[in-house]
C-alpha cells in the first residue's frame, strides 16, 4: 500500500507478536509507509531472523524475543528499546493466545495462558511503555469478531478480547491528556497460518458467515491499523473498528 496521505516516514511503531500472521502484515505495511518497526516474537527464531534481514533492506527493523503475559519480559523490553530506538509513536498490541475448547473442558494453565498474552500483556505494556510515546501517539489494540458474534467454543478467548475493548474505552480517557488516540480493531475469519490445517469445508462455513462470502485477508485487517496510525486517525479514539467484512 503507497498511498502518500498514509505515510508515516521516521515515525517508530513497536508490534507485539509481529513475527507471523496479521501481525506480520502489519509489521510489512509500516515500514513500506516510512515507519521504523520493532517487533516482538517468542518462538520461530530463525524465520524471525530471516524476516528481520528481509525487512531491513527497506528500512529499520528489530526483533525482540519477548513473552508479553511475562512483567519481567516487558520490563526487559521497555529497557532495550530505550536504548535502541528512544521512543515509541505507534504501539500495536497484536500478540494473542487462542482457545477452542468447551468452557468445561479449559484448563487453569490454558486460562491463564489466553489472559496472560491477551489481558496481562496489553495491560502492562501501555502502562510500562507510555513514558517511551511520544505526544500524539497511537495505541492500536487487536480485538476479535468474537467478542460480537457467536464463535463456538471461544468463550475464553472471546472474553479475554472483550476485556481489552474496555482497555480500550477507558485508556482513551486516561491518555487523552496526551493527545494519544486509543482504538481497537476486530478482525473476522482471516485467512492466515493458523488456517492451513482446518477442513476445506469449516473455511468454507467461514468464509459464509461474511457479507461479502469469502475469508479475509491479513492485508484487510492491516490496512485498517494503517488509518487509525496515519494523521488521518487523529480525530478518531475510544473506538471498536470492525474489519471483519460484516459478521
Amino acid at each position: 500500500m503507497t498511498t502518500d496521505i498514509l505515510r508515516l516516514d521516521g515515525k517508530i511503531a513497536l508490534v507485539t507478536g509481529g513475527s507471523r500472521g496479521i501481525g506480520q502484515t502489519i509489521v510489512r505495511d509500516l515500514v513500506a509507509q516510512g515507519v521504523n518497526v520493532a517487533f516482538t516474537y517468542v518462538s520461530s527464531e530463525e524465520a524471525t531472523k530471516s524476516l528481520e534481514a528481509e525487512l531491513s533492506a527497506n528500512g529499520r527493523v528489530k526483533a525482540y524475543r519477548s513473552d508479553v503475559s511475562d512483567l519481567t519480559a516487558i520490563e526487559r523490553l521497555k529497557a532495550e528499546i530505550q536504548t535502541d530506538l528512544g521512543r515509541i509513536d505507534i504501539l500495536v498490541n497484536n500478540a494473542a493466545a487462542f482457545v477452542a475448547k468447551p468452557f468445561a473442558d479449559v484448563s487453569e494453565d490454558e486460562f491463564d495462558q489466553v489472559f496472560g498474552t491477551n489481558v496481562k500483556g496489553p495491560y502492562f505494556l501501555v502502562q510500562h511503555l507510555a513514558a517511551l510515546m511520544s505526544e500524539g501517539a497511537r495505541v492500536i489494540n487487536l480485538s476479535s469478531g468474537a467478542t460480537k458474534v457467536h464463535v463456538p467454543f471461544t468463550s475464553l478467548y472471546a472474553a479475554s478480547k472483550g476485556a481489552v475493548e474496555q482497555f480500550t474505552r477507558l485508556w482513551a480517557k486516561e491518555l487523552a491528556e496526551r493527545q494519544f488516540t486509543v482504538n481497537s480493531v476486530l478482525p473476522g475469519y482471516t485467512e492466515t497460518d493458523w488456517m492451513a490445517d482446518l477442513p476445506s469445508d469449516q473455511k468454507r462455513w467461514m468464509a459464509e458467515q461474511a457479507d461479502f462470502k469469502r475469508l479475509g485477508s491479513a492485508e484487510d485487517v492491516s490496512r485498517v491499523v494503517l488509518f487509525l496510525a496515519s494523521d488521518m486517525g487523529r480525530w478518531v479514539t475510544g473506538q471498536h473498528i470492525s474489519a471483519d467484512g460484516g459478521l
